[in-house]
């Protein structure tokens, strides 16, 4: 039988309070968030938006919850993001090229 103590904390209303988990990570320290939560998902996006990492190709921090172009997922709607981008690329180096050819 495996007995699992819970630490308490008291409040100054005089009610008392789970003690949260903490998770020592190498620069965050992490909440542990339950999978099982209904607001996961907002969770874990705040969560993710407090955590940055620096980007070689872009020479900037990025957040995880907000990656740069480089970094996206394979999901949807970062394949989405992605294509817009480069379309966008694509525009922005025909409109170059025409104002080389115009210019004398």
């Amino acid at each position: 039988m495996v007995v699992t103590l819970i630490e308490w904390e008291h409040l100054d209303s005089g009610k008392w309070k789970k003690k949260d988990l903490h998770v020592r990570g190498s620069v965050h320290t992490k909440r542990k968030i339950n999978s099982y939560d209904p607001d996961y998902a907002k969770k874990l996006n705040e969560t993710m938006k407090k955590i940055f990492i620096y980007c070689e190709e872009c020479k900037e921090k990025y957040c995880l919850a907000e990656p740069c172009m480089h970094h996206l997922s394979d999901s949807e709607e970062d394949r989405a993001k992605y294509n817009a981008y480069k379309k966008k690329a694509k525009e922005s180096q025909r409109i170059n090229k025409q104002r080389k050819l115009d210019s004398p």
